[in-house]
């Protein structure tokens, strides 16, 4: 497996059970930085679902509510755009063998997105719609601010793989589902959009869901689980056309939206893209060379979820919205797609990234080594993790698809369950970044 510095993955060479650690970096931006995003997406991550039974009731009247709207982008945007946010910063860096070009710029962008999402999120909750569209603004802002660090990084790369590919467009569809989101925000007050809102707003969950998390996922998917698994089947090639063609129809798929036109061919190109993913992925998933662990676990849900919601995708597609049950096949299919896809990709990535990354940070800070084992999440809690969060996955959406709340309930509170010990955990392996555990042996492993 290659090192941040090629093109794999993060971290060095690996054995099963032992988490790779990123190289000695001159950047202290790309090393002092992530964290600072993945501390407060892990708090959105646990607040969200803790908060999920108590709204179980409001999904399944409408997804359009206020209070929906402040959790959906409370995981969207406070959970799994923080990570990879953090985790773009130290990637981008070594991939291309570029130091952030501007780290004030950095640092203000991790202010601005924090406060942002922050306000954002209030926002919806209360109903405050000037406030909403501030944040929106403020937020549009902060992707700038990214753009302007990542863009000239992948410029200067001298190739244009899977990764600089996949990381350009999503960037730009999330600059793109920013100035939108902004737009819906305004016109709530002030009226001028054309188009029904929930068109409108179709368009912006799929610039933001398919263009900026589901681009990055199915380009950084081809480059992290190869590295994880020392896979030997190589699909570079073939992901890049994936990537290419995923965008193009996502394009697609918000142009008719927002048109109020047929989304059936623009739908079809997406399903038939990320299928083609799917595949993919799982062929690369036989050709490990390494065990399985609860990282590829989550993985191998990840992309049995991606299928679920390609299939209610062209379900809800056939019913639309106007019918009876089209707001909750809807619901179900955002649960399968943020939920189970997105997020178990990211939960899995994370327990071999964090470590990695809390490593560089403490160098970075002069920090003494300190064992990698104390920097795991413990093996019987990723397995409650995994099970509750998959179960609980399960249980919601078929709720939403059969209307039976009770089953909803019991799985959105283990969902809460699965978030808040996850967060916990997570949370012991980020103050290590600058905090010592107790003494330990002197035959543990350091990194």
């Amino acid at each position: 497996m290659e090192d941040v510095d090629g093109d794999a993955a993060v971290g060095g060479r690996t054995v099963s059970g032992v988490i790779p650690h990123p190289p000695k970096t001159a950047d202290r931006v790309a090393a002092l930085l992530p964290p600072c995003f993945f501390a407060p997406a892990i708090v959105a991550f646990a607040a969200a679902l803790a908060a999920a039974p108590a709204l179980l009731d409001d999904v399944h009247d409408h997804f359009y509510q206020a209070h929906v709207l402040a959790l959906v982008h409370t995981l969207t945007l406070g959970w799994i755009s923080m990570v990879m946010i953090g985790v773009l910063y130290r990637y981008v860096a070594g991939l291309t063998k570029v130091p952030v070009p501007r780290p004030r710029a950095a640092v203000a962008q991790w202010a601005t997105y924090v406060t942002g999402t922050t306000a954002l999120v209030t926002g919806f909750w209360t109903g405050d719609w000037a406030l909403t569209a501030g944040a929106a603004g403020m937020l549009a802002v902060s992707v700038v601010l990214l753009a302007t660090n990542l863009w000239p990084m992948l410029a200067a790369s001298p190739k244009r793989g899977v990764a600089e590919v996949g990381i350009a467009l999503a960037t730009a569809f999330f600059f793109a589902a920013a100035v939108l989101g902004t737009l819906l925000a305004v016109d709530k007050m002030q009226p001028f959009l054309r188009g029904h809102v929930l068109t409108n707003l179709g368009a912006h969950a799929h610039l933001a869901g398919l263009g900026w998390v589901g681009t990055t996922i199915a380009a950084l998917a081809f480059r992290f689980l190869p590295a994880f698994l020392f896979a030997s089947l190589d699909l570079t090639a073939a992901a890049r056309r994936i990537v290419v063609v995923l965008a193009g129809g996502v394009v697609l798929l918000a142009a008719t939206l927002l048109a109020g036109g047929g989304t059936a061919p623009a739908a079809a190109v997406v399903a038939t893209t990320l299928a083609v993913w799917v595949v993919q992925v799982v062929r690369m998933l036989r050709s490990h060379r390494l065990p399985f662990d609860w990282t590829t676990r989550h993985a191998m849900a990840a992309v049995a979820w991606c299928a679920t919601a390609i299939v209610l995708g062209i379900a809800l597609v056939g019913t639309g919205l106007a019918r009876d049950g089209g707001p909750q096949l809807a619901a179900a299919y955002g649960t399968a797609g943020l939920l189970g896809w997105m997020s178990n990709l990211v939960v899995g990535i994370s327990y071999k990234l964090f470590p990695g990354f809390v490593v560089a940070t403490r160098t970075a800070l002069g920090r003494r080594p300190i064992p990698i084992t104390v920097l795991l999440v413990p093996a019987p809690l990723q397995i409650f993790v995994f099970v509750a969060f998959n179960a609980g996955t399960a249980a919601v959406v078929a709720s939403l698809l059969t209307g039976n709340a009770p089953a909803g309930i019991a799985g959105a509170v283990a969902l809460a369950a699965a978030a808040v010990a996850y967060a916990a955990a997570t949370a012991r392996t980020l103050l290590r970044t600058a905090t010592d555990p107790p003494p330990w042996s002197p035959l543990e492993v350091l990194p």
